[in-house]
């Protein structure tokens, strides 16, 4: 499990860092302030433990609890020492989703008991996401959830002026294999190639059903030569890759995949950059397929 510690205050870092050293398999520990988002959107924790004190807190509360790929992230938060303001303060949590607090002297176990806790709902909301945000068949992301993440990671793109590349592939002459083997061993490819995708691309990475057999991959804060390096890669192995009909016959499988990479340079749409993506994918298959083209993001 992945804790994220934000804090202002060195006493409390100190004593939940001694508290949970031994209890999660990951510990970050972060000071509040202007990166702290970035930090903790890069970390994807499991939990976070939120230290409230000032202005700062209340609008960072306001973000994760608003972000897409953050709201679902239970939140505990430490609030000051009883009193009335910590009494305004626990009224003022009513407009946000948070899942718990604490307030100061705070002990070892009740920390502990707000973890677990957090941890059971962590669960939950895992297996619930999956029926909700995954499709059923090959375990991409659907395409409501997907254009979503998308239009989130544009705007950190604009905001921290970082690249964004959205690349788009499918699987060469798929019919021919629908035809041939029947549906069921075409889904069983898509499935293992969806896996494959999974398993060799960054862990930023996303990938999602954009429509039918062609899927998008979103590679956050990867500029044109890391992309191709990583679809290149990723390329390889679906070629490398034997895959199998229900009878135990050997497929071998190609893909084709197209990409654009945007520089926040210009204040584009989601649609503008997916078409120069799948523009690329049509150069892809018009230039002889099982092979990784880029199509440079300029607006016209």
């Amino acid at each position: 499990m992945n804790l994220f510690i934000c804090s202002r205050k060195q006493r409390n870092i100190r004593k939940l860092s001694d508290f949970l050293r031994d209890e999660v398999e990951n510990l970050f520990i972060s000071p509040i302030n202007n990166e702290t988002i970035d930090r903790i959107y890069k970390k994807q924790p499991d939990i976070i433990i939120l230290d409230v004190c000032g202005r700062v807190c209340w609008k960072m509360l306001e973000k994760i609890t608003r972000a897409p790929s953050l709201r679902e992230i239970p939140v505990i938060l430490i609030l000051g020492r009883k009193n009335k303001k910590t009494i305004e303060n626990i009224k003022r949590i009513c407009n946000f989703e948070v899942f718990d607090y604490v307030t100061e002297p705070f002990l070892k176990c009740e920390i502990l008991m707000k973890i677990n806790k957090a941890k059971e709902i962590v669960e939950l909301k895992k297996d619930f996401s999956r029926l909700l945000t995954k499709d059923p068949l090959t375990g991409a992301y659907q395409r409501g959830f997907l254009m979503e993440r998308i239009n989130e990671e544009l705007q950190w793109c604009n905001l921290y002026k970082e690249p964004l590349t959205i690349a788009m592939f499918d699987i060469d002459f798929f019919k021919k294999i629908n035809d041939t083997f029947g549906h069921q061993t075409g889904d069983k490819v898509l499935m293992e190639l969806i896996y494959l995708a999974h398993s060799s691309l960054p862990d930023r990475a996303l990938v999602g059903r954009y429509g039918g057999e062609e899927f998008c991959i979103l590679l956050p804060g990867t500029d044109e030569n890391l992309a191709m390096e990583v679809l290149e890669a990723f390329r390889e192995k679906v070629e490398k890759n034997d895959f199998y009909t229900f009878k135990g016959e050997k497929i071998k499988i190609t893909i084709s995949i197209g990409f654009t990479t945007y520089f926040c340079e210009d204040e584009s749409s989601v649609d503008e950059i997916i078409q120069k993506a799948d523009l690329a994918l049509y150069r892809a298959k018009q230039s002889g397929r099982n092979r990784v083209i880029l199509e440079p993001f300029i607006v016209e």
